[in-house]
């Protein structure tokens, strides 16, 4: 009897012990998490190849230089300067050029007197000859004498050209309209033939050089529309369009170089500027975004979003991978069905499995990404 009696004493005990453990593991509703849940906003828009690269002027610079040798008199441009196509760059002295001209120029004044007078006396013995008057040998003396005279006045002309042009080279001027982007020298210095002196680009159009990713250049066609941003201009965007797209790819990078057209009247863009394009693709895909805040990192820095399940009133984290950023939203690559209720407000004091209350339900807000787009590659 007693042993009956201390079975049910401890029987009760642990009939007690067991409900305080099972109302201890439910978390009291005064200490649920308030949350906001929403849904993956899908978005119907054009795929894009989101691509970095450099602004580069679509021809290479043009070096100039003189023709010819001498003492720089003076130089016009600086670096930054526009000229025009024609326009006089720099002058060097002009003397020695000169006086070759005056005396080509003499020359040939002394071979158009000569070849005067040969030609007088040649017709005159011509008339000889053709009256039988004159030898044959002879006549073709007189002959001779004429040709060369005409060759000489020949040799004089020639060398006033030269001598000439070489006077018009002591004057550099612009081969084409640009920039000049790099000025190689200063007056009191002595040029010489072929030594560049500047270096002219242009800007309008320029074009943006990237590099695609040999997984995506099946996605990327000329003529293809592409936004264009540059991180040293905030705020601006340029359209482009692909020009050029190489059939090699960089054995380094593994990745194709393609040339997208900008037009660049206000000559904001300048060469070497870092930029990014996104190339705008043909297929329609569907894309899932949600407000960057929702996003928040476990314990490893992995990106994770909390899952609301109704039925158990509590929250589980899920890992996914994001893509490119919208506004103030994320694309989401991977790891959502698209269906779930997503924590959009309240997860910076959730964990895995904690109990919460839904304070409302609402669409994801934050900025729309941009319409038509969809990213590709990383």
């Amino acid at each position: 009897m007693r042993f009956l009696k201390i079975s049910h004493f401890v029987l009760i005990l642990f009939v007690l012990a067991s409900c305080s453990q099972s109302k201890s593991a439910e978390q009291p509703a005064g200490n649920a998490t308030a949350i906001k849940a929403g849904k993956v906003r899908h978005v119907q828009e054009r795929e894009f190849v989101s691509v970095s690269g450099t602004v580069n002027s679509p021809d290479s610079p043009v070096q100039v230089s003189f023709l010819v040798s001498g003492k720089v008199l003076e130089v016009k441009p600086r670096e930054g300067d526009y000229v025009e196509r024609g326009q006089l760059l720099a002058t060097i002295d002009p003397l020695d050029y000169k006086l070759s001209l005056q005396a080509a120029s003499a020359q040939v004044g002394q071979a158009k007197v000569a070849l005067n007078r040969s030609q007088d006396e040649h017709a005159r013995m011509k008339f000889l000859y053709d009256s039988r008057s004159l030898a044959g040998n002879d006549y073709e003396k007189f002959k001779a004498a004429f040709l060369s005279a005409k060759q000489q006045l020949d040799q004089a002309v020639a060398n006033q050209r030269l001598a000439q042009k070489r006077l018009n080279d002591a004057m550099l001027y612009a081969p084409n309209s640009g920039f000049i982007s790099r000025r190689c020298i200063e007056p009191g210095q002595t040029a010489s033939p072929g030594n560049p002196v500047f270096e002219i680009v242009k800007l309008d159009p320029i074009e943006i050089n990237v590099g695609v990713p040999e997984t995506d250049i099946h996605l990327v066609k000329i003529g293809q529309t592409a936004a264009v941003t540059i991180p040293a201009l905030p705020g601006e965007s340029f359209d482009g369009k692909v020009r050029i797209i190489n059939v090699s790819a960089d054995s380094n990078t593994r990745t194709y170089m393609t040339r997208i057209a900008v037009p660049n009247p206000a000559h904001i863009l300048r060469v070497g500027m870092v930029a990014e394009a996104r190339i705008q693709g043909d297929r329609t895909v569907d894309r899932m975004t949600l407000p960057a805040e929702t996003i928040v990192r476990d314990p490893q820095g992995a990106a994770i979003v909390f899952v609301y399940y109704p039925e158990q009133q509590r929250v589980y984290a899920k890992r996914i991978v994001t893509g490119a950023v919208y506004g103030r939203e994320i694309a989401i690559k991977s790891g959502l069905s698209g269906n779930e209720e997503i924590v959009i407000a309240g997860q910076e004091k959730l964990r895995d499995g904690s109990v919460v209350t839904l304070v409302s339900e609402t669409a994801p807000g934050g900025q729309q990404g941009l319409p038509g787009e969809k990213e590709v590659s990383k």
